[in-house]
């Protein structure tokens, strides 16, 4: 006990110091002083009041906590200042009271030892001695010659059944054996009432309807974390019918007739057991089972009725048919004109579906997760694609959208890692973020003129991707972020001069971006024309290179150019040039206009870099491409 207290003693003594600096700083928080004080405060009350209502007040646990926690709540409702106050103040009340309830506990537990000593009686005045006296210490009577009687025992723990210090529950279930046994009845008995027969079998039915309604929903296809939920639920319902039992039922029955005595509520139970197996179960789920399998042995259309015919709600998958399925043009005399979300999605075994002329619209993630699907007819009316239409179909490799389309939903086509090959609808005005992102085989697409954006993410990793074309008439303004992200085989792309561009837009793609209207200064002439090139740089007016004067087996060798004038022409510079070979001379004009001059069919000269048409300081630049 007294090591007990030492230790108590150091961790407040640890903790008491850095706690009172804390509250005599200059914070202003309400609410953080406040949780702090309610913290602090505790631990001094506890330590305190702990020692106090238990050994003097002798309340109980429960009453020693309710004590606590409010004059906790209103100890920090005050300031800072009255905790530091309280903490440094109480501080010696916690180191005598932690010393004065160790000598209490020492004491009451000498006090306790002391009642086990041996008692006798005073045969005289019936007063209790202690066994060392001589004398009794109230009459006086010698109780060397009178005959003293022993005390009564004291009662030990040891002298109840402990059985009684149980909970309650096995109490009553040990009880309830004892009866059992004297009434000759086994406990693990299939026997249980009547009453409880009845019960178990309406909660036998109603797990049939559970398990009715789970089977059916398997041929709704819905998402995979639904019919685990499901599972769980008829787990639980079949786990907890099964623990009403006969036991369970005594327990029950004892409880609410709690007057009269357990021996005669077994008996009178004893003469209405039957035996459980009458119980329809097993009938029950096979019926239920069956009904759903009959019910949709061959897919199940539902429609809902809207503006201008039907709607496709659901399609069920049937035993008969899994892998295929086909919308009918009509339902009821009306047209069929749309698909609701979901229609055909999370059916991985699905490979082909048949829609009519006549549907508008298919909405978001229609086709989601079909992993299988192969072959999807588009109609040719269709004017909206939901997002997430396609998603995840990896099987897909030719899309064909018509140019009724005028939206096409974001993930429309993400993962559709086999798609090769698909047309857009040329009156697509955008192609939203992650539209055909990770479609892994696509390797060129044509953007429509009249899509305004291209989304962030919208080609993400497209591995294959090399094309991408867009003509000088698009009316392209931005491409997004991320857009054409990871395609790591685009090498090239030319966009309007006025698209913006965001800086992100190819990240970690080997993409060189051109635009239209611009110079290609690195195939103004057909190379595929000359064996070899190289690169001459005229340093001033009247300087003159050699072309070529090392390979002496080239039809072109070691003739001359001149640099003979540079002029600023609105803006622009033009340049005076002078070939010359054992033929002669031919004087041309390099300028904006004459990027190139061909001298014959084995030599032309070309402009080096854009720089030198805008920018002239003393010299230019010329590529050469020869034979």
């Amino acid at each position: 006990m007294i090591k007990k207290t030492k230790r108590n003693l150091f961790i407040i003594n640890i903790i008491a110091i850095p706690i009172a600096l804390y509250l005599f700083r200059d914070d202003s928080d309400t609410i953080s002083i406040f949780i702090f004080n309610f913290m602090v405060t505790g631990l001094y009350h506890f330590t305190i009041f702990k020692d106090i209502t238990e050994i003097i007040c002798k309340f109980e646990k429960d009453e020693i906590r309710t004590i606590i926690t409010l004059s906790n709540f209103l100890i920090a409702t005050f300031n800072r200042a009255i905790c530091a106050y309280e903490i440094v103040a109480f501080f010696p009340a916690i180191i005598v009271t932690k010393i004065v309830s160790a000598a209490i506990r020492d004491k009451k537990n000498r006090e306790s030892q002391n009642l086990t000593k041996s008692l006798l009686v005073c045969p005289n005045c019936g007063s209790q001695i202690d066994s060392v006296n001589n004398f009794c210490t109230q009459c006086g009577v010698n109780l060397k010659k009178e005959e003293a009687l022993p005390a009564s025992p004291i009662a030990k723990l040891s002298d109840f059944n402990l059985l009684y210090y149980k909970d309650v529950n096995t109490v009553l279930e040990n009880m309830i054996n004892k009866e059992l046994e004297k009434a000759g009845i086994d406990k693990n008995t299939d026997l249980i009432p009547i009453s409880v027969i009845k019960r178990k079998n309406i909660l036998n039915i109603l797990f049939s309807i559970l398990l009715f309604v789970y089977t059916s929903l398997i041929f709704f296809h819905f998402p995979i974390f639904t019919y685990v939920v499901g599972l769980i639920i008829l787990i639980i319902f079949y786990l907890k019918n099964k623990e009403y039992n006969f036991m369970t039922y005594l327990k029950k029955e004892i409880k609410s007739r709690s007057s009269e005595k357990i021996s005669n509520i077994i008996m009178t139970t004893k003469n209405s057991l039957s035996d459980s197996k009458k119980s329809y179960a097993k009938i029950y789920n096979i019926i239920a089972i069956s009904l759903a399998l009959i019910l949709f042995i061959s897919p199940r259309i539902m429609y809902e009725d809207i503006e201008g015919g039907y709607a496709v709600r659901f399609y069920t998958f049937g035993l008969t048919n899994f892998r295929t399925a086909e919308i009918p043009e009509e339902y009821n005399g009306k047209p069929v004109v749309s698909l609701r979300g979901n229609t055909f999605s999370n059916m991985p075994f699905l490979k082909e579906v048949t829609l009519p002329d006549s549907i508008t619209e298919i909405r978001g993630q229609a086709f989601k997760n079909d992993l299988n699907l192969v072959k999807v007819n588009i109609p040719v009316n269709l004017e909206y694609l939901g997002g997430g239409s396609f998603y995840n179909c990896s099987s897909i490799k030719e899309i064909e959208l018509p140019d009724s389309l005028t939206f096409l939903g974001g993930e429309s086509f993400y993962n559709a890692s086999s798609l090769k090959s698909i047309k857009l609808s040329n009156n697509l005005t955008e192609i939203r973020g992650n539209t055909f992102e990770n479609c892994n085989s696509l390797e060129s697409i044509n953007i429509p003129d009249k899509v305004e954006r291209i989304g962030g993410h919208a080609f993400y990793g497209n591995s294959s991707l090399k094309k991408v074309t867009l003509t000088e008439k698009s009316e392209l303004k931005e491409i997004g972020s991320s857009a054409f992200r990871m395609c790591t085989k685009l090498t090239e792309i030319t966009i309007p001069k006025t698209t913006n561009l965001n800086e992100r837009a190819f990240k970690e793609s080997p993409t060189k971006i051109k635009r239209f209207g611009d110079i290609d200064y690195d195939n103004i002439v057909d190379k595929t024309k000359y064996a070899r090139n190289s690169f001459i740089y005229l340093q001033y007016i009247s300087d003159t290179q050699s072309v070529n004067p090392h390979i002496k087996d080239a039809i072109i060798y070691n003739t001359s150019i001149s640099f003979i004038d540079a002029t600023l022409v609105q803006g622009s510079y033009q340049y005076t040039l002078k070939y010359t070979d054992e033929t002669g001379e031919t004087t041309f004009i390099i300028d904006k206009d004459h990027l190139y001059k061909e001298i014959n069919e084995n030599l032309v000269f070309s402009i080096g870099s854009e720089y030198s048409l805008d920018t002239f300081s003393s010299g230019f630049s010329l590529n050469v491409y020869y034979n």
